[in-house]
């Protein structure tokens, strides 16, 4: 395997880390019970300064998935948590939703991911060594739900950014 070199070795784990990772939890249209729970997964960036720092948890801890009929709004209670020893700051946190499954978990070709939407966490929150804080992430159907998405669970992909305290 030929070496990228120090200096694209770098870039690249920058990149990586820059990038984060993400974590998945789950939307339903209607409100069955979840079969999967929500998963933590951690989440960094690579700005300078930040090196040292343990990526923040993010936790998808609403319990039962939020029934959503078309042009409604619900929820999802998210914790953010800090394993370091150190105040940070999340600066940003998303969820992009996934391509819709029925209850067997197969895709549903004919339900956009689209038609569900996820507003950004609105302001930074500061979180306390080995500390952690709760947010709330608006969600939203379209008022066009095609027939197709009855039914349907949509996974959310959670990330974030986040910078010393």
């Amino acid at each position: 395997m030929r070496s990228l070199g120090p200096r694209m070795e770098v870039a690249v784990a920058m990149t990586i880390l820059g990038v984060g990772a993400a974590v998945v939890a789950a939307m339903h249209l209607t409100w069955p019970e979840p079969e999967l729970p929500a998963m933590a997964y951690a989440v960094s960036n690579g700005e300078a300064g930040v090196a040292d720092l343990k990526p923040f948890e993010i936790d998808d801890i609403s319990g039962a998935p939020v029934e959503l009929t078309p042009g409604s709004e619900g929820a999802r209670l998210v914790r953010l948590s800090n394993p370091n020893s150190v105040d940070i700051i999340v600066m940003t946190l998303q969820a992009v939703p996934g391509q819709p499954l029925d209850a067997a978990h197969n895709r549903v070709p004919d339900c956009p991911s689209g038609v569900l939407t996820v507003v950004p966490m609105p302001e930074p929150v500061s979180i306390p060594p080995a500390g952690s804080v709760e947010v709330e992430m608006v969600v939203r159907i379209s008022s066009d739900v095609p027939d197709a998405c009855q039914d349907s669970i949509f996974p959310l992909t959670y990330s974030g950014r986040a910078t010393r305290g």
